[in-house]
């Protein structure tokens, strides 16, 4: 009965090992703080840190190049974060801060406004290039370089008709 169960286990966890990749698989995950987001990248449950992610990445220099330009970026969020963060404090003390003669807004009010609002769109869409691209330096770390043609399955081809027949139209 051992070994019948034993032999069992081992037919079951055998093809396991063999279909097993060699180099570990990665994922994102993205936190996001007050001030910025993170892009955390997870070899299982752990967190790797950027020079471990720029070793592992070295055998791919494409992925690799991804990778560095996504740091690049997120450099660069990080400076239109502060900013508009900047913006957003001084736009509220104009507004709210007591003013010895004047009932009237600041003339800077309208620039400050102005200003958070495009520093806010080009942090945005910062942001979502620093996810994108590192998810992308990650699936071609994983899946390898796959510049064939796509796969498409014959049934949901969108130059297939839907029926086997045609209704004609009058």
């Amino acid at each position: 009965m051992r070994t019948t169960v034993l032999g069992f286990l081992l037919v079951i966890l055998l093809p396991s090992g063999l279909y097993a990749q060699e180099n570990p698989f990665l994922r994102i995950e993205t936190k996001r703080n007050f001030f910025n987001q993170k892009v955390e990248i997870l070899d299982g449950p752990r967190s790797l840190r950027k020079e471990e992610v720029t070793i592992l990445l070295a055998e791919d220099p494409d992925a690799l190049a991804i990778y560095q330009k996504s740091l690049r970026r997120n450099t660069l969020n990080s400076v239109f974060a502060a900013t508009e963060l900047g913006l957003f404090v001084g736009t509220t003390y104009l507004v709210f801060a007591p003013r010895q003669q004047s009932s009237t807004v600041s003339n800077l009010f309208w620039p400050f406004t102005i200003g958070t609002l495009a520093v806010g769109i080009a942090s945005g869409i910062f942001r979502r290039d620093v996810r994108n691209l590192t998810r992308e330096a990650v699936d071609l770390y994983n899946f390898g370089n796959q510049n064939g043609p796509p796969v498409y399955f014959q049934e949901n081809r969108i130059d297939q008709p839907i029926f086997s027949f045609k209704v004609p139209i009058r």
